[in-house]
């Protein structure tokens, strides 16, 4: 990304038009509407005015740039756009008339007051907006304009201006969390250095024991690997990353007893069995190289190990230090959870984390396959639930596919890749073959009873369907009750995003695709033991205008809605244990129900009978004693914590780092620092940037050893709601999910021992300079040369100008930094820092960060001026 006057942020599917349809286009028919594609008419530049407007608005400004050669007239078109901030309708009067159509999805109108806007004019329109925007992902999204004769306009561009002032950085007058600067940044790293390779750990995680020895073992040439008989796919996927280097050439063949005395290497089986599956013991040496387990799990740990150690900097020269290993996770849960509903990714994009998984001892991947935004999973016997749930694009009926949001656009077609798609059977299945090869379980989520919107607006479609062609059995799979007058507004602002908990074919429906899951795990040889099936974020108002909810609670004796969604989770619970499944879902399954702004009320009814992620944690808020609440109530419990584990917030609080940021911004550091068994050490900052009062967790909750049992692990999550252009993906996870592997991995690291807090976090420091280094100098490295265009993100530099001296520094020592006196911006000619730097006359310094493949990360830019 460049420091640019204005940053072009938005990219959806078509060319800038015109307002009137060139004859050389070749429209997109979409029945009653077609999309022109041609040349540009309309261009638009956005811009935040200031946070710190009265009752918790923001005010900004869209200019619309009228480059066509004719008028904008008051009539005749309505422009659509997507706005994760709510526009305040009234706002927008008298010339504009805005409708919230639902979600994020809006529609500007103009009314009689309305004021031309002739050819070659431009207009700005001032309006408030809910709450504030710190950021270019904030910022409205996916313009385009409809005409009345169903022509279709996209506005390819718009020009987000920079985020600079006070009021603009800031959510409000409270707001402490800092925006980094260059000179910032370079204070915060000068407590790291540079450390010699032979100092720095190759492997991540980290294993429990590991002895140097003598020599090395030279990969150069030909070996042959002896299996066991239980771990012929190991030694195949082994010989396979052995025979990617040039000059390697491995074979595999069954071990035999007189075997064991030969040079190679060797999978064999661990006797006696020491209850840890994943446990294993690697002995490098000269001649030979032994990994022992006792199951296939361990084998393939070990093998991961093996991999991280082979020094590849010089392919002449490949080697493996000489060592002895001892090694087992701490936790038997180490998850990544991955959204595909909010915004679509490929397989070939789901199967490069899986690999990226595996090779950090990573064991679980929780698939979040569909949500209110869009169903991504075939069931063949509803073939809407695809072709009209796994779609988006204009539309004002909701029949064929769903409303676009996030920017997707008004193109339904699945070439729109982040707004429309779908795995098909096949397609699922061969993810499913692909992670259990690599001794992964993928968790399916199926969200309900919220977060479901996808799912029933294609059932509604289908019962009209069916209907339309006299068919009586219309609504046998229907999600939504009629006759339901309930009101509400869910967290992403859906007003009919809830299933209904009380017809007969709710529950069909879940019979059905439980079962098509289960199927095609089967057919898959994947293991299934668990569905999550969300149950998050369930907004009052539900069912309470339910002709059939009233009459369901008042048979079952409950008292109330909220009492309704709990007796909803136990039915849910006994479907999957009639399946020998266990339920997961986020933490609202383990309360009393969602309690809509009071303290929740954990429920010991359901402790030992599903398993709850914990993921509302924000420091300071009031929920940061969940996680150990339930543990120590019988929950067998994930930490998904949101203040360490989303991915899908911003790395920090600069404009164009991407975004979410409503518990927490932070960096790779933020996971890797966590503190599983003695969470309350993790807080110093609320998510405003205040500190927390030393006193402040004097009455939380402490976790009990039993607690400590029912910790199963730690989870990761990336949300997709940004994750809207290519490389995103990557982009947010990439780093980060490698201090949660060692995190997973290792448990409670040896420097959160101290007692004393200030004397933890130095020592935290002293670890993390290692870890920091182990990613700077090999990790990234490593990304580069197995995954090329991984679009990890490459972090900025720090840079400060010191008695007339550049200093530069990286947070990961080891990377490139490059960097230009100039004024110019850096690239792969420029200059190499590589100690301070005489700047003579130059009045702006600029520098980046440059990977080993030659990609940059964003510049830093100081004045030299006095």
């Amino acid at each position: 990304m460049k420091n640019l006057a204005f940053f072009t942020f938005l990219t959806v599917i078509a060319a800038l038009m015109t307002l009137s349809c060139a004859n050389e286009e070749k429209d997109i028919d979409m029945g009653t509407y077609r999309i022109a594609v041609g040349g540009s008419g309309i261009a638009m530049d956005w811009e935040l005015i200031s946070n710190f407007e009265p009752d918790n608005n923001f005010r900004a400004v869209f200019t619309i740039h009228n480059q066509s050669d004719i008028s904008i007239s008051n009539e005749g078109w309505a422009l659509f756009f997507n706005s994760i901030r709510p526009p305040v309708a009234d706002s927008f009067l008298p010339e504009l008339e805005l409708e919230h159509i639902n979600g994020d999805f809006f529609k500007l109108t103009p009314t009689e007051d309305f004021r031309e806007i002739a050819a070659g004019d431009s207009r700005a329109i001032e309006y408030l907006g809910r709450f504030f925007s710190i950021k270019a992902s904030d910022a409205p999204q996916g313009f385009y304009f409809v005409f009345d004769d169903g022509l279709i306009k996209n506005v390819d561009t718009v020009n987000i201006a920079p985020f600079i002032r006070t009021e603009q950085v800031n959510r409000s007058e409270a707001d402490r969390v800092p925006v980094p600067t260059p000179q910032s940044e370079f204070e915060h790293n000068e407590f790291l250095a540079l450390m010699e390779p032979s100092q720095v750990s190759r492997i991540t995680p980290t294993p429990v024991s590991y002895e140097p020895g003598e020599g090395y073992y030279r990969l150069n040439g030909n070996h042959m690997i002896y299996y066991h008989d239980s771990f012929g796919s190991e030694a195949e996927m082994l010989a396979g990353y052995l025979n990617a280097f040039d000059g390697v050439q491995a074979s595999t063949r069954l071990i035999f007893e007189a075997d064991t005395e030969e040079a190679g290497i060797f999978l064999d089986l661990e006797l006696p069995e020491t209850g840890n599956s994943e446990a294993y013991t690697l002995e490098v040496e000269p001649g030979s190289i032994r990994i022992k387990a006792t199951e296939s799990p361990g084998i393939f740990y070990g093998v991961q190990t093996l991999r991280a150690m082979i020094q590849f900097e010089d392919p002449d020269d490949l080697k493996i230090e000489a060592a002895m290993i001892e090694d087992e996770p701490a936790f038997g849960y180490r998850g990544m959870h991955l959204d595909v509903s909010r915004n679509f990714q490929p397989v070939e994009s789901v199967k490069r984390l899986l690999d990226i998984m595996a090779m950090y001892k990573m064991n679980k991947f929780h698939f979040h396959l569909t949500d209110d935004e869009g169903w991504r999973l075939e069931i063949e016997q509803l073939p809407e639930l695809t072709t009209v749930g796994g779609r988006r694009g204009h539309t004002e009926t909701e029949e064929n596919y769903l409303i676009p949001s996030y920017g997707s656009g008004p193109d339904p077609s699945t070439a729109n890749v982040f707004g429309s798609g779908w795995y098909t059977r096949e397609q699922y299945m061969d993810i499913l073959r692909y992670a259990t090869d690599r001794h992964i379980e993928v968790i399916p989520e199926i969200d309900v009873p919220g977060h479901a919107r996808a799912a029933i607006v294609a059932m509604k479609a289908r019962a009209q369907r069916l209907s339309d062609a006299g068919d009586d059995a219309a609504n046998y799979y229907r999600l939504d009750e009629p006759g339901d007058q309930s009101e509400y507004l869910s967290i992403q602002n859906f007003n009919d995003n809830v299933i209904n908990v009380c017809i007969e074919s709710t529950y069909r429906f879940l019979d059905l695709v439980f079962d098509e899951v289960i199927s095609m795990h089967e057919m898959a040889n994947a293991p299934l033991r668990t569905i999550h099936i969300g149950g998050d974020e369930v907004p009052a108002g539900v069912w309470q205008g339910s002709p059939a909810c009233e009459a369901y609670m008042a048979e079952h004796n409950i008292d109330d809605t909220q009492g309704l969604q709990v007796h909803f989770f136990g039915k849910l619970r006994d479907m999957l244990a009639d399946r020998d499944l266990q339920m997961a879902g986020w933490e609202e399954i383990a309360f009393m129900g969602e309690p809509h702004g009071e303290a929740k009320t954990p429920n010991p009814n359901y402790a030992g009978t599903m398993i709850p992620h914990i993921w509302s944690n924000i420091w300071g808020s009031g929920t940061e004693d969940y996680a150990y609440t339930l543990a120590n109530m019988g929950y067998e419990i994930i930490m998904s914590h949101a203040s360490n584990f989303y991915f899908d917030f911003a790395y920090n609080k600069h404009w164009e780092e991407p975004g979410f940021y409503w518990a927490a911004m932070f960096d790779t550091k933020e996971p890797y620092s966590f503190i599983p068994t003695d969470l309350y050490r993790n807080a110093r900052t609320d998510s405003y940037g205040n500190p927390i009062a030393p006193d402040y967790f004097d009455d939380a909750i402490r976790l009990t050893d039993q607690g400590r049992e029912n910790i199963l692990g730690l989870q990761g999550q990336l949300w997709t709601e940004t994750v809207n252009e290519p490389g995103r993906m990557d982009y947010m996870i990439f780093p980060r999910m490698l201090g949660l592997a060692e995190r997973a991995w290792v448990g409670d690291a040896d420097w959160a021992e101290h007692a004393n807090t200030e004397e933890m976090w130095a020592a935290r420091d002293i670890a993390w300079n290692e870890f920091a280094n182990r990613i700077g100098r090999f990790e990234l490295n490593r990304l580069d040369a197995l995954y090329g265009n991984l679009n990890y993100r490459i972090p900025v530099p720090g840079i400060v100008i010191r008695d007339g001296e550049l200093h530069a520094n990286s947070p990961f020592p080891g990377l490139t930094i490059r960097y230009t006196l100039d004024g110019e911006e850096p690239d792969g000619n420029s200059a190499v820092y590589d100690g301070p730097v005489d700047i003579g006359s130059a009045q702006t310094v600029k520098a980046a960060i440059f990977n080993s493949e030659g990609r940059q990360g964003r510049t830093a830019t100081v004045s030299a001026k006095n």
